[in-house]
């Protein structure tokens, strides 16, 4: 007798456990945009980007005339008519696609954009110069801020453990 109700409170604990560990990931994952758009970072870090197009399915997501999400098909964030951020095996990148060419700026972990190249002009991967940095940020700036502004705030705040996760990734 004394066994089976070591049983029952082990399972009893090992179910609360589940639950507590299930809500935990499912609120870092939901929240993720959220959490990111509050966290310390490396000047141009994108945590925000990274988090939206790695947890496309759970956000919330707003379809305006600076962003529209298409988690489908390719899993890509379109930026206006001619711009989308997405990844491959090599990372995440933002193609562009301008009157004289298709271009490609990467970014390291951290959502910084850091190369472009292009296929038009036969350019391998070079390092981005400041001029064309910040035209690569004027652009993302409306749509990262319609994609942060879609977030809703947790009900459980675990902004704590989400950036014990990603802190040495971010910053």
């Amino acid at each position: 007798m004394r066994l089976k109700k070591h049983f029952v409170l082990l399972g009893v604990f090992l179910s609360l456990a589940g639950i507590v560990y299930g809500y935990t990931q499912y609120n870092l994952t939901r929240y993720s945009v959220y959490y990111a758009s509050h966290m310390p970072r490396k000047e141009g870090a994108k945590p925000e980007l990274i988090m939206a197009l790695k947890n496309i399915n759970w956000i919330d997501k707003v379809n305006t005339e600076n962003v529209t999400f298409y988690e489908e098909y390719n899993h890509s964030i379109y930026i206006s008519d001619n711009m989308y951020f997405t990844y491959n095996v090599d990372g995440y990148y933002i193609g562009l696609s301008q009157k004289n060419g298709l271009y490609f700026y990467n970014t390291d972990s951290t959502g910084k954009f850091v190369t472009y190249s292009s296929l038009v002009e036969n350019k391998n991967e070079e390092p981005l110069d400041r001029k064309t940095l910040q035209e690569v940020e004027n652009l993302l700036a409306p749509a990262t801020q319609d994609i942060i502004e879609a977030q809703k705030t947790p009900l459980i705040n675990l902004q704590k453990l989400f950036n014990q996760r990603y802190m040495s990734r971010f910053n």
